[in-house]
């Protein structure tokens, strides 16, 4: 089940600095969060997460596909999933995004921003959860390998790399 997390973000810039500095960066300054969400798929103790990239003009020429999701609402695009950006994560190294405490993350003006930013949490997450999310990040992960001269699968990440990285993570904390 889809659910909004919170990645520590050393982790993150140290997958950005060492293996692909394409990983989505979460803080965008005091007064800003973009979460990611997973699970999307488990390779043994590392959890497959991803993020909600707002609708461009250009989103509304391309087709849904395996790497690609849009999210619609009342006919409108108001944002994409990009699977091929999916990346792992220690399941130690996130946590669950709860409302409650959303302000250790953000500093909102008034309780009226926040209300409105958790409403938009909420409902894009309604929309994620309708989405074949799961079995899209599985087929696309299996294509990467099986199929790696195809056109989706070289614009995708290198997920065993992405894992090594994880694994090296995970071995450095624990010395």
């Amino acid at each position: 089940m889809q659910k909004w997390k919170i990645i520590n973000k050393d982790y993150l810039d140290y997958l950005r600095e060492n293996y692909e500095s394409r990983i989505p960066r979460t803080d965008y300054g005091n007064d800003k969060l973009k979460p990611f969400f997973g699970e999307l798929m488990r390779v043994g103790d590392l959890a497959y997460v991803t993020q909600v990239s707002s609708a461009k003009p250009r989103h509304n020429k391309i087709k849904a596909n395996i790497d690609f999701q849009k999210i619609i609402h009342n006919d409108v695009l108001i944002a994409v999933v990009n699977l091929n950006y999916m990346f792992p994560v220690p399941v130690s190294e996130m946590t669950n995004l709860e409302y409650g405490k959303i302000e250790e993350y953000v500093d909102f003006k008034n309780d009226t921003a926040k209300s409105k930013y958790i409403d938009l949490l909420k409902r894009e997450m309604k929309y994620i959860k309708e989405l074949p999310l799961e079995n899209n990040a599985r087929s696309l992960y299996a294509l990467k390998y099986d199929k790696p001269e195809h056109v989706i699968s070289k614009r995708c990440f290198d997920f065993k790399t992405l894992e090594n990285g994880a694994h090296n993570w995970t071995e450095k904390l624990i010395k």
